[in-house]
């Protein structure tokens, strides 16, 4: 089980966030990377590092649907230490993880999680009014921790007043990588939008864009 912290900072809840859903922390601690499809993504992340550790990583190309980019470090210390902090190792489909205890027990640095993690994984559309939702894969015998991590993520959000749907889990998806997940998602309640847009809102400029809008 990861070690549930008790000290940290903004910057670094919002690295956690980033390595938590769009990035990847090796299985042998060795280095780690951040994947998007943004460049303004890659940069706050690589601007982030670069405060916060003082050190510079490389960018390569990603690998999936679609132009994606790859910022990647080789430093085992600071690896370590990002485990230690929280991120999880490895294939994070295949892993138990939770919402740091540190980051759950500060509101600023649960407000800089959870808009992170919306910047990765959240979706912002509109039908007759605007929808946003959030969701996360794990595989199936991973059902109880992905249903305990989505309610950490709720716990938060009900902190700052913002109602959600019950989570519901998708049938088992056949990956790229041939294994098998189920997906978790909900989505914010209608009547929580605008105080999700006040209290939360995304860094994301396309989703922030968007929810300008509303």
């Amino acid at each position: 089980m990861l070690s549930r912290r008790s000290s940290g900072d903004v910057d670094l809840a919002i690295i956690l966030s980033y390595l938590t859903f769009d990035g990847h922390l090796a299985k042998d601690l060795k280095g780690f990377y951040i994947s998007s499809g943004s460049k303004s993504t890659i940069q706050r992340f690589r601007d982030l590092i670069k405060q916060q550790y003082g050190i510079d990583g490389r960018l390569e190309d990603g690998m999936g649907f679609g132009k994606s980019f790859k910022y990647r470090y080789f430093n085992a210390i600071i690896t370590r230490h990002l485990y230690a902090s929280g991120a999880p190792k490895g294939n994070k489909t295949a892993t138990e993880f939770w919402v740091p205890l540190w980051i759950m027990s500060n509101r600023e640095f649960a407000r800089a999680y959870i808009r992170t993690a919306f910047d990765c994984e959240g979706s912002i559309w509109f039908e007759k009014q605007a929808k946003i939702r959030f969701g996360i894969c794990k595989e199936p015998r991973l059902i109880a921790n992905g249903l305990a991590f989505i309610n950490d993520l709720k716990e938060i959000l009900l902190n700052f007043q913002v109602e959600t749907t019950k989570t519901w889990i998708t049938n088992t998806n056949a990956r790229m990588d041939g294994t098998n997940t189920n997906g978790f998602y909900f989505k914010i309640r209608q009547q929580s939008i605008h105080t999700f847009a006040r209290e939360i809102g995304f860094s994301d400029r396309f989703k922030k864009r968007r929810l300008s809008l509303i």
